[in-house]
């Protein structure tokens, strides 16, 4: 990996971290994409995305001291943040893509996600969907623990309330 204002070449050692956080958190990147966008084909997609962005711009990653994986989730937040701009440019609804009983409940719980912001959005996306500690999903999102627990906290308050009350 490179070190901070290290080179622009290639490194095999950055593809190589890359391919192997592949095999080992593709999955994880796709859940955590899924709570985002509510659609598991399209979330899967968008998931390969992230590690076919991540290949191609390997030479541009700077080791910060932190985790290769938190660049990783930046590259899937990101990817997320253009898939939402490219739907509301084709006039696009997002919608889920659940089945069977708990479909109703899950269209309600992601009606209610609009009605936090999109930090606490990204928070309970990493925390949940992604299942990652607090200490990750701060690294991720380039803020404290505590600031990620607090946001947590707060929007899980505020997707109860909706819930109770819608």
């Amino acid at each position: 990996m490179l070190g901070r204002g290290g080179s622009s070449e290639q490194t095999p050692g950055t593809r190589r971290a890359i391919t192997e956080l592949y095999e080992t958190q593709y999955e994880r990147v796709a859940r955590y994409v899924f709570t985002r966008i509510g659609n598991m084909h399209e979330a899967e997609d968008l998931a390969s995305e992230v590690f076919v962005r991540a290949l191609r711009s390997s030479h541009k990653y700077v080791d910060t001291g932190a985790p290769l994986e938190a660049w990783i989730f930046k590259i899937a937040h990101n990817i997320v943040v253009d898939h939402f701009r490219k739907k509301s440019r084709r006039g696009e609804t997002v919608e889920l893509d659940a089945a069977g009983e708990r479909r109703e409940e899950l269209q309600q719980l992601h009606k209610a996600m609009e009605s936090v912001t999109d930090a606490q959005r990204q928070v309970l996306a990493l925390r949940f969907g992604a299942e990652m500690t607090s200490e990750e999903a701060a690294e991720v999102m380039g803020k404290k623990p505590g600031a990620v627990r607090e946001m947590q906290s707060a929007a899980i308050k505020k997707l109860r309330e909706v819930m109770r009350d819608g």
